[in-house]
């Protein structure tokens, strides 16, 4: 079986990260091959350990028809059997080459993988709710990784929610494994006795970096004078938010306490460097970062946004607050601080909930279940 992954770019994010492992633990039968609408694609280097054949279609921007005949031509050439399209950025596109113009007519999945920040707040624009439902009915599954979101896509767009099956991400649970790593702490100039609260991801504005500064600020102030050296926050990634977070960390008075570490391709050992984890964000989808901070054994604090409750339990593997509420963030962290039993009991149920729960096998398994369900002519999922 065939199954070409349709990406926007091959970046680092959630959805592109969930393509890697499905290539990376698919089973034996399974040819898997990834095509790019756009550029920069940055994960491509990952695909070369498994042989996976990548295209990108260097699609201008708008509308392109070409991209999307090229695309058709790609699936016909390779004769592809699933078209899996990953967010709103492909949905168009591959639907039109899959289902339209390309000869072979192979099944069509689309996984919704969240909302922008302009959607969060202003709603998705009624052209794209049009497009979107009359697109619903041509596309064989769609999925979500969370029933939130799978219930907040269906209200969006106008279908009922049980046409939208939930298959929630996974994560590599050997990869990302409890472990403290003095090495890396000193390659980043943080001390082996410093207490870390971390955050990796996009500084992108919906992940609110900004309120994640005020509750280290105060979390700081909190500590005793003679302590707070040792108290130190790295923030793992990059984006479009990065220099104003900068000038705001430094406009707090705590540009020697704050670590912008940049885009990292060795995230699991950046996070063997932090004690809590801290996501604060205005939005989340079924957060992965959030997962592989859980799978190593952080507490993690996070906001009770999208689909994190669906992973979070309030103080029993996990700590959920409302966005924007630093004061709330800082307390915890504080107790996490005073506390290590604590930290180690919240951790250690953390790192359970994601075993049990959550495995990277599991997804997988889901996922190649649906592949083979619609090769054998099941009713689609989606179609009206």
């Amino acid at each position: 079986m065939k199954v070409l992954h349709l990406v926007h770019s091959f970046q680092t994010g959630g959805a592109e990260r969930v393509v890697v492992n499905l290539i990376y633990f698919a089973s034996p039968w399974l040819d898997n091959s990834v095509c790019s609408l756009t550029e920069p694609n940055d994960l491509v280097a990952t695909l070369a350990a498994r042989s996976t054949p990548f295209v990108c279609l260097r699609k201008r921007s708008g509308n392109d028809l070409g991209a999307v005949l090229r695309l058709a031509r790609l699936i016909d050439e390779q004769q592809i059997d699933v078209v899996h399209a990953q967010g709103w950025g492909t949905y168009l596109e591959g639907l039109i080459a899959a289902k339209l113009l390309s000869r072979r007519r192979p099944r069509f999945i689309f996984a919704f993988h969240g909302k922008s920040i302009d959607d969060v707040a202003n709603g998705v624009p009624w052209r794209r709710r049009v497009a979107q439902r009359l697109a619903f009915s041509f596309t064989d599954a769609c999925i979500a990784p969370a029933a939130h979101m799978a219930r907040d896509y269906a209200a969006s767009i106008g279908v009922p929610p049980d046409r939208i099956a939930v298959i929630y991400n996974g994560i590599d649970t050997a990869r990302f494994a409890p472990r403290r790593d003095s090495e890396v702490r000193r390659s980043l100039g943080i001390d082996d006795n410093a207490f870390v609260v971390g955050f990796a991801g996009r500084l992108d504005p919906v992940k609110d970096i900004g309120t994640a500064l005020a509750a280290f600020a105060s979390l700081r102030a909190a500590v005793p004078e003679q302590a707070r050296a040792t108290v130190r926050m790295l923030i793992v990634g990059d984006g479009a938010e990065r220099a104003a977070l900068e000038q705001a960390a430094q406009a707090r008075g705590l540009a020697g306490s704050v670590l912008f570490a940049g885009m990292r391709s060795d995230v699991p050992a950046c996070m063997s460097a932090m004690d809590v984890y801290l996501q604060p964000s205005l939005y989340e989808g079924h957060s992965l970062t959030i997962m592989e901070a859980m799978a190593m054994g952080l507490p993690v604090i996070s906001t009770r946004v999208g689909g994190t409750p669906e992973i979070i339990a309030d103080g029993e593997n996990g700590f959920l607050r409302e966005p924007r509420d630093s004061e709330g963030m800082a307390q915890i962290a504080h107790e996490l601080y005073s506390r290590p039993q604590l930290r180690e009991r919240i951790g250690q149920a953390a790192r359970a909930r994601i075993t049990g729960d959550f495995s990277v096998a599991t997804m997988v398994s889901a996922y190649e279940h649906l592949y083979m369900r619609l090769l054998k002519g099941v009713e689609p999922q989606c179609a009206g």
